[in-house]
This record gives C-alpha cells, sequence and structure tokens, in this order.
C-alpha cells in the first residue's frame, strides 16, 4: 500500500536520512515499510509504501495519519536545514543586491548568530521557532489529508508563503543590525581619533562605578577629577534626563588619559559600556572586580 511520494530536485540524500530518523521507529514495531528511490530527468520521487499485513497495533488510518505526521516533521528538518540558507541567500541576492559580497557575509553571519539563539529557545511554547515549526507541520498535515504526493520546491513556493515572509523579516532584521553595528564602528572610529590626536590631560584615570548608573572619577593620586572640562560637558548635556554613560565616554575622551581602570564593575548596569570604552581605548583599558585601589578607596571614604 502506498503511503506518500515525495519529489525534489537536490539532496535526495539528505532528505532521505531526515525521513529515515523519523520512521526507523516503525521497524521496531515489526511494520515493514518499503523505501524507492526514482530518478526522473533532474527530479527524485522518494516513494514509501507499507505490507499492510505488517501494521498490527494501528488501525490502517491511524497508522496513515501517524506516518504522515512523521514526514511532515522529517520534511520540516529538511527544509530548515537544506533550504531555507539556499531562500535566506535569495533573499539577500535579491532585495540587497546593492551590498558588496563581503557586507553580504557579515549579514549572513549576523542570520546565522540570530536563527541559532532562536534555536535554543525553541522549546519555549511561546518562541518565534517555535510557532514556525508548528505552522509549517500544520500546512503539510493539511496537505496530507488530500494527497499522497508532493513536492517540496513547489509546496515551498505556493504553500509555504508566509513562511518567506517571515525570512525576508529575519533578512531585514539583519540588516538593520548590520547597519547599526557598521554606524557603531564607524562612531567608535571617529571617537579613537579624537583619542589620539589629543594630549592626554591626566595619565591615569580610575571610573568607580556606584549604583543607579552614576560613577566618580579619580586621578592616579586619588584625587576626586572634577575640573572644568567635565563641568562644561555636564552643562552641555543638561540635568534633565541626565545619561551617565555618555557624559562618561565624553569625559574620558576630553581627558583622554594614558590608562583607564575600571572599578567595581558588580555595579556595571549596561555592559555595552565597558566594550565601547574598551574600543575606543584599546590596551588602554583595564577592568577590575575587586583590587587594592579598591579597598585603599573604600576604607578611606568610609572615614
Amino acid at each position: 500500500m502506498n503511503l506518500l511520494s515525495i519529489i525534489t530536485d537536490k539532496n535526495v540524500e539528505k532528505l532521505q536520512q531526515k525521513l529515515n530518523k523519523q520512521i526507523n521507529v516503525f521497524e521496531n514495531e515489526g511494520i515493514l515499510i518499503e523505501e524507492k528511490i526514482i530518478q526522473d530527468d533532474s527530479f527524485y520521487i522518494l516513494n514509501y509504501s507499507v505490507e499492510i499485513e505488517s501494521v498490527k497495533n494501528y488501525s490502517i488510518s491511524d497508522f496513515i495519519n501517524i506516518f504522515k505526521y512523521c514526514g511532515a516533521n522529517a520534511l520540516f528538518e529538511y527544509i530548515k536545514a537544506y533550504e531555507e540558507p539556499h531562500l535566506i541567500n535569495k533573499i539577500i541576492d535579491c532585495e540587497y543586491y546593492y551590498f558588496n559580497i563581503k557586507e553580504r557575509m557579515e549579514i549572513q553571519n549576523i542570520i546565522r548568530t540570530n536563527i541559532e539563539k532562536e534555536n535554543n529557545k525553541a522549546v519555549e511554547v511561546n518562541s518565534e521557532e517555535s510557532h514556525r515549526k508548528f505552522t509549517i507541520i500544520q500546512r503539510f498535515m493539511d496537505y496530507f489529508k488530500l494527497h499522497d504526493e508532493i513536492n517540496i520546491k513547489g509546496f515551498i513556493t505556493f504553500r509555504l508563503k508566509d513562511y518567506i515572509l517571515e525570512l525576508q523579516d529575519i533578512v531585514e532584521r539583519a540588516v538593520e543590525d548590520f547597519l547599526m553595528d557598521k554606524e557603531y564602528n564607524e562612531f567608535i572610529k571617529l571617537l579613537k581619533y579624537f583619542v589620539d590626536i589629543q594630549e592626554a590631560k591626566i595619565d591615569l584615570i580610575h571610573i568607580l562605578l556606584e549604583d543607579e548608573g552614576k560613577y566618580k572619577l579619580y586621578d592616579q593620586y586619588g584625587n576626586l577629577v572634577n575640573n572644568e572640562y567635565l563641568k562644561v560637558i555636564a552643562s552641555e548635556m543638561g540635568d534633565k534626563d541626565i545619561n551617565y554613560e555618555d557624559l562618561l565616554i565624553s569625559s574620558l575622551i576630553t581627558i583622554a588619559p594614558n590608562k583607564v581602570f575600571i572599578h567595581n564593575i558588580s555595579k556595571l548596569e549596561n555592559p555595552d559600556m565597558i566594550k565601547t570604552i574598551s574600543q575606543v581605548f584599546a590596551n588602554k583599558v583595564k577592568v577590575c572586580r575587586d583590587c587594592d585601589w579598591c579597598r585603599v578607596k573604600a576604607n578611606a571614604e568610609k572615614e
């Protein structure tokens, strides 16, 4: 009895592996499933049939539904692993052709990272990946109610249009991330340039992080830095809704120290701030969690 025929124009061995992984469980129950691969010009047809007499633990209709559900899961895994990367590359090439090859590769890397994060969240019922998987498998099952033959390429093109739209959204978000990263990197280069062309006003700066994003700056002698440069910066930024992180970065660029020590990072609310400082001042930055300077300063403030 014929169960399912699957038509593909490529990766027939990969598709076969995904299907066998799902349906091998039936062998343990003594159910005899026959698999045949037929090549027809540039297409491959995977045919699956079963000896009805070997199906003993299920009604025939139940077994067919279970088999097709296993097939739907296998087809989803196949699309996810082998068709999705091709579809994403096609979207990038068609809609974002104005990026050069290197930039497209960077976008692809961002997409891979984002998809890996999604896959790690797939166990969560409300995750995007979980929802996408459920929707695609349901589309397969709805199709299998009336059909025993499926063309993968045609199914994706005509039956998974919303899935293609989701991939377009994934690519669009990655492009936005890429442009933001590019803008950020250009901004960092500009800040590095400002620091490099300036003469250090204070050789060494200690940054003591405090609660609520606040901080204090000390020079190499342990004196609080609160000079006219910093007062001007603070007044220019205004007193309302002051952004202490921006104020800190601006202060450091104005002072242009040769060395920067960052203390008490357990108080740090935004790790990106350390990243920005480290990128601007490169090997001039050192971060500590507990050092002699911290302990001396803490004891001095208690007194």
